[in-house]
């Protein structure tokens, strides 16, 4: 797939420094969630492994076929995204690109979800960076770059990807099998790689039949166990940011904002049931579930279905 047209700027600058000899050995790729960090730092990886001086892959160099091929002996991942960065998968890290490259000029690491790491790895990490062996880069992605220790953000160049419009969303979208059916969740999120996410791991039905559950629940022609039917553990968290965004949605429309065409039918049905301020009441109830599921053994199907029920 071709990269997003509001990633190529970013992408021109890093290339335009490595031609030019005068990139930093770190690099923090930053913006909000779901814009496209890791995408940009796929094609950031494969320009600064290429053997050749100019800044764009050459795709004929044995780095570049070996990272086409995934097999890059050079390039290392530590992906934050499913839980926390340990100070010892960032200590075998650094001892690892410490040794010479087995292929080529250069040895690079990427840290997805920088965030995630613990105080003790990011330590460590911040040693490295210090101390940096040569032709050696640190590629770290990130949506909340104010998690980051400011001695690492200091050590790194700011790669900053601007929020897309939706304009540009929409277009980035067309290129995706079943793109409509991604845009009918704009009231869910309209960031793109989000919603390609939701994509890749079959959630896009779950989230696309919330709004008509609801309506249907609100009516009366459905139970709560039945809107809630095959909810568990691993995907609670789904129906609890779906339920939230509708509840979000509709209070920023009863403030004068705009409303996806998914939730038309069932604003006027909660504004007529809760009122405008039972809307926020419930949103904070929901908030707050959220966080007590994360910290506690309760129930999760029990707590979502009391908290329905005050619907």
């Amino acid at each position: 797939m071709m990269l997003a047209e509001w990633l190529k700027p970013c992408l021109q600058q890093v290339q335009t420094l490595k031609k030019g000899n005068a990139l930093s050995h770190a690099l923090l790729i930053t913006g909000a969630d779901g814009v496209g960090q890791e995408s940009l730092a796929h094609e950031m990886v494969k320009d600064l492994m290429c053997e050749s001086d100019q800044g764009i892959a050459c795709g004929v160099c044995h780095s570049c076929e070996l990272m086409n091929a995934e097999t890059h002996p050079d390039y290392r991942v530590l992906d934050g995204e499913n839980g926390t960065i340990k100070v010892d998968q960032v200590r075998s890290l650094v001892q690892k690109i410490s040794q010479k490259p087995q292929v080529g000029k250069s040895k690079i690491t990427l840290i997805t979800h920088a965030e995630e790491m613990n105080v003790n790895a990011a330590n460590a990490l911040l040693k490295a960076l210090e101390e940096p062996a040569e032709n050696t880069f640190f590629i770290l992605t990130t949506s909340q770059s104010k998690s980051l220790l400011p001695t690492i953000r200091s050590r790194c160049l700011l790669v900053s990807i601007p929020t897309p419009s939706l304009s540009d969303v929409q277009a980035w979208l067309s290129q995706l099998p079943e793109h409509s059916e991604l845009q009918n969740l704009f009231w869910l999120t309209t960031q793109p790689f989000r919603l390609l996410s939701l994509q890749q791991q079959g959630k896009v039905s779950l989230y696309a039949d919330l709004p008509s559950k609801l309506v249907e629940l609100l009516q009366g022609r459905m139970s709560v166990s039945d809107v809630l039917k095959g909810v568990d553990t691993s995907n609670i968290e789904d129906y609890t940011n779906g339920l939230g965004a509708i509840l979000h949605q509709c209070i920023l429309h009863s403030a004068g904002g705009n409303l996806e065409s998914a939730l038309q039918e069932v604003y006027p049905i909660l504004i007529s049931r809760i009122s405008i301020q039972g809307l926020m009441v419930r949103y904070t109830a929901l908030q707050q579930l959220k966080e007590d599921l994360q910290k506690t053994n309760l129930n999760p199907i029990m707590q979502l279905t009391y908290e329905l029920n005050q619907w």
